[in-house]
């Protein structure tokens, strides 16, 4: 008896490490999210909608597993933190640090990759962040980006362009 209750044990310890190692909260997932304004909305309903479900779900999750501690912690942190919110604004970083950029879906075609970070209309280009050849087919996965050193705080754009088109942009504030 004694011995079915330890093995019982030690299972339900490595589920709980394997849940903890493979899911956490939204403020250890996305921590560029802790800080932002909470909410500045009136009504339940537009609240709502800037909850991101995702992490929701995974508070949740925890709550389920691990009734009454780790869930109640997890929700108290993200919503305290605002980590649990979508993210409203620029994409904030601070000067002489990285941002990590996923691209996880293979090329169409061959094409040249340009990541840029322009003054903040998109006219002028202050610096160049990544600049890659990638082939047809090719996944280019994560890539770590670098701000330069020498660039002073202030609002920019950050430019994603393939073969000189502007594919995708984000207001970033440093």
């Amino acid at each position: 008896m004694q011995r079915i209750f330890k093995s019982r044990m030690a299972a339900v310890v490595a589920l709980t490490a394997l849940l903890f190692a493979t899911t956490q909260c939204g403020a250890r997932l996305y921590p560029e999210r802790i800080g932002q304004p909470i909410s500045s909305s009136k009504s339940f309903g537009e609240v709502i909608d800037k909850v991101d479900t995702n992490v929701l779900l995974m508070d949740c999750l925890w709550l389920w597993c691990c009734p009454g501690f780790v869930g109640a912690i997890f929700l108290i942190k993200d919503f305290g933190t605002g980590a649990i919110y979508k993210p409203t604004g620029p994409v904030k970083a601070r000067p002489q640090s990285s941002l990590l950029f996923r691209l996880e879906n293979p090329a169409p075609a061959d094409a040249q990759l340009v990541v840029t970070l322009e003054d903040a209309s998109g006219v002028e280009v202050i610096a160049t962040l990544l600049e890659k050849d990638v082939a047809q087919g090719e996944k280019v996965g994560e890539v770590m980006l670098r701000f330069p050193e020498g660039i002073s705080s202030g609002d920019y754009r950050l430019a994603v362009k393939v073969n000189g088109e502007v594919q995708a942009a984000w207001n970033l504030s440093l």
